[in-house]
C-alpha cells in the first residue's frame, strides 16, 4: 500500500505524520519504505540522516543517474528505509515542466522495489506543484493532516481534494482520502469547527493525534516519537491510525 502525506498548508504535522506512521506500520510486520519528496528534506532531518553527506538521493534516482535502491537508506529507523531528499529536488521538480510523461517519474522510479515493501509512505512538499503531483499519481491513500490549531488547513484540504479529482487526466486512479487531525485537544471548541469542517466536506477523519510538546522535542532530537517514546499519547494516536488505513482503500 502506498501512502501519500499531503497538505499544501504547511506546519500542519504532515512530516510528523508520516515519519511516525511509517514506525508504526512497521511494527505492525512488513517492510515500510519512506520516501521524503520535499525538497526542505524536513523528513530526512527527523529520522537523523544528515543529508550534507550522503553521496546519492532521490534526486539521482528522479535525474536517472542511479537506481532507487542505490539511493535508499536501509536501517534508518526501526524496520524503515528511507529514500532521502536534498535541496536538489527544486532543480529536479524545474526540469521536469519539460519532460515527456513529467507526472509519472517518481512512479517509475520506485517501479523497482514495488514488491518489496508491504507500506511506502511518502511525504510532499507543502504545495501542489509538481514533486506533489508525481506522489499522487502513485497514491493509494492520500493521508491529510489537517491542525486543530489553524482553520486554513481545511482549506488546503479542499484543494488538496480537486486536484486528485484530476488525476484520471494523468491516466491515474483517484486513491480514497482520509483526513488526521493533528494538534487535537478534546473540548476545545476551535478543534470541534475544524473537525465538522472536514465531516461536511465528506472526508474521513481516521485519527485525532493529541497536541503535545513531545512532538516538537522528538523532532529535535531527530527521532520520531513513535520511537522515542513509543507508550506515550501521540505515538499511541499513530498506532490507531497505521490500523485504519486499509478501511480507506475500502472506501
Amino acid at each position: 500500500m502506498i501512502t501519500v502525506v499531503q497538505n499544501q498548508k504547511g506546519g500542519v504535522g504532515k512530516t510528523t505524520t508520516a515519519a511516525n506512521l511509517a514506525v508504526c506500520l512497521a511494527r505492525r510486520g512488513g517492510r515500510v519504505l519512506c520516501v521524503d519528496c520535499d525538497p526542505q528534506s524536513t523528513l530526512t532531518r527527523q529520522v537523523g540522516i544528515d543529508s550534507r553527506w550522503l553521496g546519492l538521493s532521490l534526486v539521482d534516482a528522479l535525474a536517472g543517474r542511479a537506481g532507487i535502491r542505490d539511493v535508499t537508506v536501509g536501517g534508518a529507523l526501526a524496520g524503515v528505509d528511507v529514500v532521502p531528499s536534498s535541496r536538489d529536488l527544486v532543480g529536479v521538480e524545474m526540469a521536469l515542466v519539460a519532460e515527456l510523461g513529467r507526472e509519472r517519474f517518481l512512479r517509475d522510479a520506485l517501479e523497482p522495489v514495488a514488491g518489496c515493501y508491504e507500506h511506502m509512505v511518502i511525504d510532499t512538499p507543502p504545495n501542489l506543484g509538481l514533486l506533489t503531483v508525481n506522489a499522487l499519481v502513485c497514491a493509494e491513500v492520500v493521508l491529510a493532516p489537517v491542525s486543530c490549531e489553524d482553520e486554513a488547513s481545511v482549506q488546503g484540504l479542499v484543494e488538496l481534494r480537486s486536484t486528485l479529482a484530476k488525476l484520471p487526466r494523468l491516466g491515474a486512479l483517484t486513491p480514497g482520502l482520509a483526513c488526521v487531525l493533528t494538534r487535537w485537544v478534546p473540548r476545545r471548541l476551535l478543534a470541534a469547527t475544524i473537525e465538522q469542517a472536514v465531516v461536511e466536506l465528506g472526508v474521513p477523519v481516521v485519527g485525532r493525534v493529541p497536541a503535545r510538546a513531545a512532538v516538537g522535542h522528538a523532532a529535535a532530537r531527530r527521532m520520531p516519537l513513535a520511537c522515542a517514546s513509543p507508550d506515550g499519547a501521540v505515538s499511541l494516536s499513530y498506532e490507531r491510525l497505521a490500523g485504519r488505513l486499509g478501511a480507506v482503500i475500502a472506501r
